[in-house]
């Protein structure tokens, strides 16, 4: 059996769009609407529960005409590429779940995509919430 078949196959394969797939800044769709909003945990939320490792519900209001959401977890506010602790680049839902391995106060925020956009949502304002230290 010849190699170039094969070889000309995944080329072809590789060429080949998905036809879902997101492509930010395409001028002929409109902008997008405002970032989702944040709704749990919220805000300085301290969560009182004491037992590690613990899940942690993370929620936001989802947009009407959303494809998917990114999502991304910090361990300070400068919300720095060093200080980035979990990012999800393609959830679903309006909602994830993170299991916490370690006391903590975390910072998230949520944008999200669309094919019928032109671009990404701006990212929501960061809220903070804590993880209180089980020996104090």
């Amino acid at each position: 059996m010849s190699r170039r078949p094969i070889f000309a196959l995944a080329l072809v394969a590789l060429m080949c769009k998905d036809p879902y797939d997101f492509e930010p800044n395409d001028p002929t769709k409109p902008d997008p609407p405002g970032p989702p909003a944040l709704v749990a945990p919220p805000d300085g939320e301290t969560i009182w529960n004491y037992a590690y490792p613990q899940d942690v519900i993370f929620e936001w209001q989802a947009l009407s005409g959303a494809s998917y959401y990114q999502f991304e977890l910090y361990s300070d506010s400068s919300l720095s590429p060093n200080s980035l602790l979990s990012t999800n680049p393609k959830v679903l839902d309006n909602t994830l779940t993170i299991t916490f391995d370690h006391y903590g106060r975390y910072y998230w925020r949520v944008r999200a995509a669309s094919r019928h956009w032109n671009n990404y949502t701006d990212w929501s304002a960061p809220f903070d919430f804590s993880l209180p230290n089980p020996t104090q």
